[in-house]
């Protein structure tokens, strides 16, 4: 069951870092597991997920032009107002 978890939480990395690391880090995990323990293992995929996200070039394409439109909605909306 956690190996299902810990394979689910290696979908969640951007395809470029999953299809290069995704078979050896499971392996790992497999390897690890006893001696780690699975928690420790669950913890530092996780760092890793969050890490392959912030740094993904991709993510901050996505929050600027999400910002771009919140402000254009604002400035649009100053119109409105009486």
């Amino acid at each position: 069951m956690i190996r299902g978890l810990y394979r689910c939480l290696i979908q969640l990395h951007p395809s470029a870092f999953r299809s290069q690391f995704g078979q050896e880090m499971l392996l790992i995990f497999d390897e690890a597991a006893d001696s780690w323990g699975t928690a420790a293992l669950l913890i530092d995929i996780n760092i890793s997920l969050a890490r392959q996200w912030l740094f993904h070039p991709q993510l901050w394409r996505g929050v600027a032009a999400i910002i771009g439109g919140i402000l254009t909605l604002m400035v649009g909306f100053e119109s409105f107002i009486p």
